[in-house]
């Protein structure tokens, strides 16, 4: 059993009884069928602790008589508990001890629901476990149509035992074995003697008991007195049973059936009476309409068109063992289609020696059809149809437990992901999205092993599983992929558009061979970590795991949790320094880029190129622009050496769009000192990337405040000289690979002059970045660059050591014009 599970009637842990170590992969699948058994139990079920009911099932609701769970959670369990049986049933819990999955014996109980309206329950409870603490689960089963069964049937023996009538019964050898108070009285002799006799030594006379059949079963005789010889006319009945007959003297009696009929024929579930030979004594109507013609008095209970999912009838093993056994699950074929029952059996005392069952049927195809519905809904993608994440964590553990009763082979998982598709559901909508999303898992559905599987397990990532024999794995990935994207290939219609959508995927590879130890869960997070790797070696058909790319990813993970730290609780890891931009013609110090550094005090300094990215992809980068934002204003603005020099800080998208990025900006001059006029925004071509309005109008705000833009790393994305024209940037900065190929490629030098030249006819100035070479600094003059940053001017540092150097002082007027 599990060791917890999530409830639809009121959220904690509840531990199976008597629960056995199960592996994590299991855990959830196990759960949930558990889950599933409590609700489709046709009796009730709640969980209380310390005396308050913290869960019921379906069944409970009805119990109580209430429509809604609210109406029983919270309250105290003693709401239920019949007044008389309060002091009884806190004696059963005190008896069952502390030990975990302890129980007590069923037993009955008078319990009310929420109207106070009482009625007779069997009980169970058992020791279990709620939110980490001791509870207690009670299984209430309704037993009222057998109480009152079982009365009718004390009194049909009690009638025996008092009506004015000699009630005998004979076995075919005429030996009598039964006799009650008023044939003792009738014939003048007690039970003990008359009981092994044979009839007519008893009686006084002959009953011929075919000649009375012939008469239909009555006949008028005279019998005579064992006491006194006294002879009378007796008038008799005689009815013809299994193993005999059922003769009555003097008066006739209704059939057992027909005096229990009014109670039985009110109930909607099917109810028989089987003796210990298998034979239907007694049914209801509802038998004949639930179980077939088979269920009449007289049938075997073993001819019953029933399938019980455990095997053995639970009515034979209740007549067996005596025990009384409740939501044994069958299915029966009707006409209508199949049909699912749940049976329930009860030992029942009947005067007799013979044992004898009352046996129930509830139809349980509706809430059997719902909880199936909900458990194929649990592991399948409503949009595909496909697996979900948990469907295809099942089918891969099932493939994994086969493999490892191999000692070859491997089991491989093939993470799919949609290039691009956020642009799909962004410019063509999410239902064209949804269209692309269920083509692509038809094809990868026809693409798939008959033998494997395939699901969706969120957005546009799908997830291929196969068994692959270890001789020839490679061979067979390959030919797996090139069937994956052979599929996908085609374009797919959508339809709003006539053009059909390209659809082009990214594929990580993860394999478990036979004998190795690994987790369904192991081996997806290995996908995944490869298909990462996949989306960065865009011209690779796919990218198999491997260890190195695990601990890539790890470290990944790190870097980000120790900056998210660094940024909340130690600020002081994060230093700022400053890079010199100076012009070309004078080669005097003109503006100051900030650039982060970070020095961690385990892992060391970090290059910005790897922790930039990363913050990039999170939220973090917005508190790591704000950061540097804040501080490079406070420190320049605190350096009086520097008042008449520019300071370029950069801005992300994230940083742009976030709603707050005006007031920041506005609140750090203010709070700093620092003077717009003194502020650049290096912002790079794709952060602007697409360029809305929204966009564009917050960059007139900026620039509207005297604070300067400059166009970073231009040459490497979208834009282009004639939309230059609608930026308000006063900067273009040229990307690093136009000065890096000056000294490679001849037109290198063509281009950058003439960007130099469209720039100055639209008064934009332009940086040169990169410039690392006495020869590179020389060519960007000549074409009349501007300005140029790079190593060969000097490298980033503290900004006091910058002020240290003098490089402040060669600045000899206020440049922050000239942009």
């Amino acid at each position: 059993m599990p060791e917890s599970m999530p409830t639809d009637g009121g959220h904690g842990d509840l531990v199976a009884p008597h629960a056995e170590p199960m592996t994590r992969s299991s855990d959830a699948a196990v759960a949930e069928r558990y889950r599933l058994l409590l609700e489709l139990s046709p009796d009730a079920i709640a969980v209380h602790q310390d005396g308050v009911i913290v869960y019921v099932n379906s069944a409970a609701l009805d119990f109580a008589r209430v429509t809604d769970r609210g109406q029983m959670l919270g309250r105290p369990i003693t709401d239920f508990v019949h007044p008389d049986e309060l002091a009884h049933m806190i004696e059963r819990i005190v008896s069952m001890g502390e030990e975990a999955g302890a129980a007590t014996y069923p037993e009955e109980v008078v319990m009310v629901d929420a109207h106070g309206v009482s009625r007779p329950m069997e009980v169970t409870s058992v020791r279990t476990v709620w939110h980490d603490k001791p509870a207690y689960q009670v299984i209430l089963r309704d037993i009222t149509a057998q109480k009152a069964i079982e009365v009718a049937l004390r009194r049909q023996a009690a009638l025996l035992d008092h009506v004015s009538n000699a009630v005998i019964a004979v076995d075919r050898d005429m030996t009598v074995r039964s006799w009650n108070p008023a044939a003792e009285q009738m014939y003048g002799i007690s039970a003990d003697k008359a009981l092994g006799r044979e009839l007519g030594s008893v009686i006084g006379g002959t009953l011929d008991i075919k000649a009375a059949m012939a008469l239909g079963g009555t006949v008028d005789q005279l019998h005579r007195r064992a006491d006194n010889d006294r002879t009378f006319l007796a008038h008799i009945s005689v009815t013809s049973m299994d193993d005999g007959f059922l003769i009555v003297a003097e008066a006739t009696r209704r059939p057992l059936i027909e005096r229990l009929g009014t109670i039985l024929a009110a109930l909607h579930q099917a109810v028989i009476v089987v003796r210990e030979d298998g034979r239907i004594e007694l049914a209801n109507p509802a038998a004949a309409t639930m179980l077939g013609p088979q269920s009449v008095p007289g049938s075997l209970v073993h001819d019953l068109p029933l399938d019980f999912v455990d095997g053995e009838s639970p009515v034979v093993r209740c007549l067996r063992t005596g025990v009384a056994i409740t939501d044994a699950t069958a299915t029966i074929n009707t006409p209508g289609g199949e049909r699912w029952l749940s049976c329930s059996c009860r030992p029942i005392d009947d005067d007799t020696s013979d044992a004898v069952a009352l046996v129930s049927f509830a139809d349980i195809t509706e809430r059997y059809r719902e909880r199936t519905r909900l458990a194929w809904d649990a592991v399948h993608d409503p949009l595909t149809q496909l697996y979900n994440r948990a469907g295809i964590l099942k089918e891969l553990e099932a493939h994994m437990d086969a493999l490892a009763e191999h000692d070859s082979g491997c089991v491989a998982i093939y993470y799919i992901d949609l290039d691009n598709f956020k642009l799909v559901n962004d410019s063509l909508g999410h239902a064209v999205g949804d269209e692309v999303l269920h083509a692509v898992a038809q094809r990868l559905a026809a693409a798939t092993p008959p033998a494997g599987a395939v699901g969706r397990i969120g957005g546009d990532e799908f997830v291929l599983v196969t068994t692959h024999t270890k001789e020839s794995t490679t061979a067979e990935i390959d030919r797996q992929i090139e069937s994956v994207r052979a599929a996908i290939r085609p374009p797919v219609r959508v339809s709003i558009r006539s053009e059909p959508l390209t659809v082009r995927v990214s594929i990580g590879v993860a394999t478990v061979a036979a004998g190795e130890r690994y987790t369904p869960t192991d081996l997806l997070r290995d996908a995944d970590i490869a298909l990462y790797q996949a989306r960065k070696a865009s011209r690779e058909p796919y990218v198999q795991f491997r260890t190195q790319h695990r601990e890539e990813l790890q470290r990944r993970q790190r870097i980000e949790e120790e900056l998210r730290r660094a940024l909340d609780t130690d600020r002081s890891q994060l230093e700022i320094h400053y890079q010199p931009i100076v012009s070309t013609d004078t080669g005097t110090l003109v503006a100051l880029e900030a650039l982060l550094r970070w020095n961690h005090p385990d892992l060391g300094s970090i290059p910005p190129a790897e922790f930039i990215p990363l913050a990039e992809q999170s939220t973090l980068i917005d508190k790591v622009g704000a950061h540097v934002l804040a501080t490079a204003c406070a420190e320049v603005a605190a350096t009086p050496e520097l008042a008449q020099i520019m300071l370029c800080v950069n801005a992300s998208r994230r940083e742009l769009t976030n709603g707050e990025f005006l007031h920041r900006l506005t609140a750090t001059c203010e709070q700093t000192g620092m003077n717009p006029r003194s502020l650049c925004l290096e912002i790079t071509e794709s952060a602007l990337a697409p360029l809305d309005g929204g966009l564009l109008n917050l960059l007139r705000e900026i620039r509207a405040l005297g604070i300067h833009i400059a166009l970073d790393d231009f040459g490497t994305g979208a834009s282009s000289l004639s939309e230059l024209y609608r930026l308000p940037v006063s900067i273009l900065k040229t990307a690093k690979a136009f000065v890096d190929a000056l000294e490679e490629r001849p037109s290198a030098r063509t281009i950058l002059a003439g960007i130099v030249d469209v720039a100055h006819a639209m008064g934009v100035r332009v940086i040169a970045e990169g410039v690392e070479t006495a020869e590179q600094a020389a060519t960007i003059a000549a074409v009349r660059c501007d300005l140029a940053q790079g190593y060969h001017y000097g490298r980033p540092k503290p900004l006091a050591e910058i002020v240290t150097e003098g490089a402040a002082s060669s600045a000899p007027q206020d440049v922050r014009d000239d942009f």
